[in-house]
């Protein structure tokens, strides 16, 4: 196995105006010796989350690292193990990875992570699509089984054309509920109508507001799942029932404040409105291994069968990669940009 290992590496800029590919460097490092419960992967193909561009700005949950490698998930084999009989079984398979708080990313030839944050994956979910299952899928179908729990008849969406707007229309069209997907652009009005959105309403639209609260009362909408933040999150609760819960989970807002939220505090007394936070770390971090070892048995199946598909913009290398980020941070509804390291 080589020693060194290349890989894009974060560069903290304070200019908050900077491209996405200007936060980034292309470096080799060493490769560190595995410590308990690591094991080492190759990687195969990892993509561009929004989570990613975030945190390169500094804005993200965990604080960003200096010279530390980007990539917060990806799929690789799995070479080395210091991680007893799960380990051991791991080496030369396939796995979906999450990357390890705290250390190096994986937007490299190699990463480091723990043993149970690897997937293992089926063998007819091709690279770029295995890359792509944790973040974004798993968030949808949490969202989703949550919005269950609530006891939802619908859901609202905000930023809907994004990949865990569409997991979420696919999968709660599968469970029976109904979905309201709002979206900024024309161009993807017809995109969610055919995926099987109940109702698709164009945020720019002057009669908006007039037409979400129909909506909601016709679906009986009681979810919203927000992915913006900032105003967004009052203006669409306004709009919906009382006894609405917010599952705030993303902030695509561009805001310079670091909190990006907004909600009405009215709203939240007379009406009941609730507003809750979703981060699948966090859900990963509290579920027993039988509940991370099912949701990735669902959502790879889901793939399997076509029920889910992550939109791919573009499939690049290391040389290709600074223009293909700031593609991706302009136009998300794209599709997702996949890096493939080693070739």
């Amino acid at each position: 196995m080589e020693k060194m290992n290349k890989g894009f590496s974060l560069k903290l800029l304070d200019n908050m105006e900077a491209l996405s590919s200007e936060r980034i460097t292309l470096v080799e490092k060493e490769v560190p010796e595995l410590k308990r419960g690591q094991v080492l992967i190759k990687m195969l193909a990892t993509p561009v989350n929004p989570s990613d561009l975030v945190y390169l700005m500094g804005k993200y949950g965990l604080p960003p690292q200096d010279g530390a490698y980007v990539g917060f998930e990806g799929c690789g084999i799995v070479v080395k193990a210091n991680a007893g009989l799960y380990g051991k079984w791991l080496e030369g398979k396939r796995v979906a990875i999450s990357a390890q708080p705290s250390i190096d990313g994986v937007w490299a030839k190699y990463a480091i992570t723990k043993a149970n944050f690897c997937l293992p994956l089926r063998d007819d979910i091709p690279d770029e699509q295995a890359a792509t299952i944790i973040v974004n899928p798993c968030t949808s179908v949490c969202m989703v089984e949550r919005a269950k729990a609530l006891g939802a008849k619908a859901i609202v969406i905000n930023a809907a054309a994004s990949q865990v707007g569409k997991g979420v229309i696919r999968y709660a069209k599968q469970e029976g509920l109904a979905t309201i997907a709002t979206v900024r652009s024309q161009s993807n009005v017809a995109v969610l109508n055919e995926l099987g959105a109940d109702e698709v309403l164009l945020t720019t639209a002057e009669d908006f507001q007039v037409n979400l609260k129909l909506a909601c009362k016709n679906h009986r909408a009681s979810v919203l799942l927000d992915a913006v933040a900032c105003q967004d999150t009052p203006l669409v609760l306004k709009n919906m029932p009382k006894g609405s819960t917010a599952i705030v989970y993303g902030r695509l807002t561009e805001t310079h404040d670091p909190l990006g939220g907004m909600f009405s505090v009215a709203d939240v007394i007379f009406r009941d409105i609730r507003i809750e936070g979703f981060w699948l770390a966090t859900y990963i971090g509290n579920a027993k291994p039988w509940q991370v070892y099912r949701l990735s048995k669902k959502v790879q199946k889901l793939f399997a069968d076509g029920i889910f598909e992550t939109d791919i913009y573009k499939t690049v290398g290391f040389e290709d990669f600074y223009q293909a980020i700031d593609h991706y941070a302009e136009h998300k509804s794209d599709g997702k940009v996949i890096l493939k390291p080693n070739g």
